[in-house]
């Protein structure tokens, strides 16, 4: 028997929802598949190998449960997973931003000082970007459930990690994060085919075209395959993140742009993982039907040359997560931060991008967006403090997911009227609307820093002398927001007229 490598000791199964269990065997032969605990088996299912020898258990839904076996049988072959748990598994997506390892993280010493948790597992699919692949290199440093101490908390995505023992500590249950992410990639990679044409996201695959019809692919092949940096096979590969994630100055930066270059640096050819819908295939799907309650969703920095269209390209990739899993998975998505340059890279496209996050959260069904108004760094594109946002996705869960009855959006903007020379703003979500400091940051009105102060629940802006005012809030690449409501969350971006 054949098993997809998430079906192993530690792993978390999602309560409360059927639990589909697959792989391939001899065909034509009956699988057995039995959930026990200390007292016997609680949950059992048989399949058959169809003629290809694929087949597909479905255990019912579950209560809450640890320390269970999972046996599986076919002919005189066994196999065994120990140390199961039934409770809560999210889906981590996006791009380095949730990847980043929690060993970079600020923060990190207070997390890895702590007793071992054992409701918080973590499984990270092994990053490949071709067909084979994974036969070709040890990728055994993924693929498998981590758990929550000292030893196995350096590899755990920092947001993941952060959101998990939030979560964790609300619920009382084990959680589960299955990490399917990839830094520097795009939405498109994440989608099939069929999601990206006749859409605009189809500019995505026309642009890959090209360059495949104008490059020699079996020499970007050849070199592919001999370039060792190419090879994601271990949690850190080469020493790329260790001199990227803990931060440089913008003069380190220069230095290493000046540097050698590879002949295919930056070229995304038929094997880059940044290819459309290759990460789709070769890891999204490898993952699905593994059942969970939602995904938690961080990326958006790589679709800057296409920033228009991102709103339309990120329905349509929610619509294809939730149609490969069938089921309608809430996405609980992360704000860019602020970001001024990094790399020769601009933070300019990104008040665009992050009004398209605006918009697929207020027209997707059980979409939220996390605010990190207050969480981004002015030169590097990889803030540090993971830990606010992973706490904020985190009672988004709480409130949206799990129903409890607590404040857990951003203050967003409702309404704005004049009196006068002064325009009040109305939120959403604005309960214990209040400025942490002296004045309020990221706010101005025809271009110009205005005086504003918080009456009761809204912002009050005194207005300068003009026949009509733009007023922007937090309408730039870098920005410090400073304006909270009472759960301590920062208030969203915006832009109005008014005359």
């Amino acid at each position: 028997m054949k098993l997809p490598m998430i079906f192993s000791d530690h792993m978390v199964l999602q309560r409360g929802k059927p639990i589909a269990i697959r792989g391939e065997a001899e065909a034509g032969t009956t699988v057995s598949v039995r959930l026990s605990d200390a007292q016997g088996v609680i949950a059992a299912a048989e399949a058959h190998a169809d003629d290809a020898g694929a087949w597909q258990a479905t255990l019912p839904a579950l209560e809450v449960a640890r320390g269970l076996t999972l046996e599986l049988s076919a002919g005189d072959e066994r196999v065994r997973m120990d140390d199961v748990s039934v409770g809560e598994v999210w889906i981590a997506g996006g791009q380095s931003n949730m990847e980043y390892w929690l060993h970079f993280d600020a923060e990190n010493e207070m997390a890895l000082n702590r007793p071992e948790n054992p409701d918080i597992r973590f499984f990270d699919y092994p990053e490949v970007s071709f067909e084979g692949e994974l036969e070709q290199h040890d990728f055994s440093d993924f693929g498998f459930w981590r758990r929550c101490n000292s030893e196995e908390l350096p590899w755990f995505s920092a947001v993941g990690y952060y959101f998990a023992e939030r979560l964790q500590a609300a619920l009382g249950v084990p959680v589960g994060i299955v990490g399917c992410n990839w830094g520097g990639t795009n939405a498109a990679c994440w989608m099939d085919e069929s999601d990206l044409r006749g859409s605009a996201g189809e500019v995505w695959l026309t642009e890959h075209e090209k360059r495949l019809e104008e490059m020699d692919q079996d020499d970007y092949i050849q070199w592919f395959l001999s370039e060792p940096s190419n090879i994601q096979n271990h949690p850190i590969p080469g020493d790329c993140p260790e001199v990227l994630f803990p931060g440089l100055s913008r003069e380190e930066q220069r230095r290493l742009m000046e540097g050698p270059k590879s002949r295919y640096d930056g070229v995304i050819g038929p094997l880059h993982p940044c290819r459309p819908c290759g990460l789709y295939h070769l890891m999204l799907e490898k993952v699905a039907p593994y059942a969970a309650r939602g995904v938690i969703w961080y990326q958006g920095e790589s679709d800057r040359p296409h920033a228009d269209i991102y709103d339309g390209v990120l329905e349509n990739m929610i619509r294809a997560w939730r149609r490969l899993w069938n089921d309608e998975l809430p996405f609980l998505m992360v704000q860019l931060a602020p970001f001024g340059e990094w790399f020769g890279e601009s933070g300019e496209a990104y008040p665009t991008l992050r009004a398209c996050q605006q918009r697929v959260a207020e027209r997707v069904p059980q979409v939220w967006l996390c605010s990190s108004g207050d969480a981004g760094m002015r030169w590097d594109i990889h803030p540090k403090h993971k830990r606010p946002i992973g706490e904020r996705l985190a009672l988004l869960a709480r409130g949206h997911v799990y129903g409890e009855s607590i404040l857990c959006d951003a203050p967003a903007l409702k309404a704005v009227r004049r009196e006068g020379s002064r325009a009040i703003l109305d939120f959403e979500h604005g309960d214990g609307l209040y400025i942490r400091g002296d004045a309020l940051n990221a706010l101005r009105v025809n271009g110009q820093v205005c005086p504003a102060k918080v009456e009761g629940e809204c912002l009050v802006i005194d207005l300068p002398m003009a026949e009509h005012w733009k007023i922007e809030f937090a309408w730039q690449g870098y920005y410090e927001v400073n304006l909270y409501n009472a759960a301590g969350i920062p208030a969203l971006p915006f832009r109005i007229l008014l005359d």
